[in-house]
């Protein structure tokens, strides 16, 4: 058998990449019934075994996947759609400008990417616009926190050598509000993966135009952007409100620190988060969101899909 990447598909029919060749390889079997809470037992960033049954090539195996993107299947159904695997890089992409940056959107990003063990870098784009003292607030909290900051500007050619070397050979997920310049970046990086993104980004979720599927595109540097399709309850279905706390690191620092084990870091007496909070410790916009994101996960902790123990 050999081993492939799924680079896209739906229903029975995927486009794999092996030794630098693209071809079609077919789900059949025991695959398509792989658990009942998956929606598709396969997803681009798959590695997958392949076996030949006469001139086509069958899925033998879905391969372990190191980490997930996901969301449910459809609201209020607990049945999970996997949109991607096994992601290198989540480079989450922010602006100075039209829009400007918005940390409640980040938050809830890279609680699930801690949850999920995603390596994730926040690129602040458009510098060329000048940053503004809160923006640099923000960007400074990050830093503090310790999470990689890189700032961008397309126009200036500002650290666009450093976000093209970390694609190079790795599997890299761009994810960001329309507008942030997401597809500008695309193009500095490689011009023909911009133009295949734009021809299949044609479907609209929210108003804005997304793709329908999520595919991988292989890069002239031998890496894959993976484009993403509309992400409306991405990073926030799958938590529990009682595990929140674990996926914001500044927070898990000072757990052990409070008086109650079980504490939620909310109204609790002798809580060391909350002291943290209070006194500048912790950027104040980081607990801000940490309330925001705890009270939707706490209200919706009976609607979503709640994952294997």
């Amino acid at each position: 058998m050999i081993k492939a990447l799924v680079l896209y598909g739906n229903g029975t029919d995927y486009t794999v990449s092996c030794e630098n060749k693209e071809f079609t390889a077919h789900l059949k079997g025991k695959l398509l019934h792989t658990t009942k809470r998956s929606h598709h037992p396969v997803c681009p960033g798959d590695f997958v075994r392949l076996e030949n049954e006469g001139s086509e090539y069958v899925m033998a195996e879905v391969l372990p996947r190191k980490n997930k993107i996901s969301r449910p299947a459809n609201n209020g159904i607990r049945k999970e759609q996997v949109i991607a695997a096994n992601i290198d890089y989540l480079f989450l992409v922010t602006s100075v400008y039209s829009p400007r940056l918005n940390t409640g959107f980040l938050d809830r990003i890279l609680a699930y990417s801690n949850m999920q063990q995603i390596d994730t870098k926040i690129i602040v784009n458009k510098v060329d616009y000048g940053i503004c003292d809160e923006e640099l607030y923000f960007i400074d909290g990050y830093r503090k926190i310790g999470y990689d900051v890189i700032e961008t500007s397309v126009e200036k050619k500002i650290n666009i050598d450093i976000v093209n070397k970390l694609t190079e050979g790795k599997i890299t997920a761009f994810i960001g509000n329309s507008g942030v310049g997401k597809s500008s970046l695309l193009n500095v990086i490689d011009p023909s993966i911009s133009q295949k993104v734009n021809e299949t980004s044609t479907y609209s979720l929210k108003g804005k135009h997304t793709t329908k599927q999520a595919r991988l595109f292989t890069l002239s540097n031998g890496g894959y952007i993976l484009d993403t399709p509309g992400i409306r309850e991405f990073g926030m279905w799958n938590i529990d409100f009682e595990e929140l706390k674990n996926f914001f690191p500044e927070i898990y620092k000072l757990s052990d620190k409070c008086r109650y084990k079980n504490c939620l870091h909310t109204t609790e007496p002798g809580c060391a988060v909350l002291e943290a909070a209070n006194n500048g410790e912790i950027p104040e916009f980081r607990y801000e969101n940490y309330l925001k994101i705890f009270l939707t996960l706490y209200d919706n902790r009976h609607l979503y899909f709640k994952k294997d123990k």
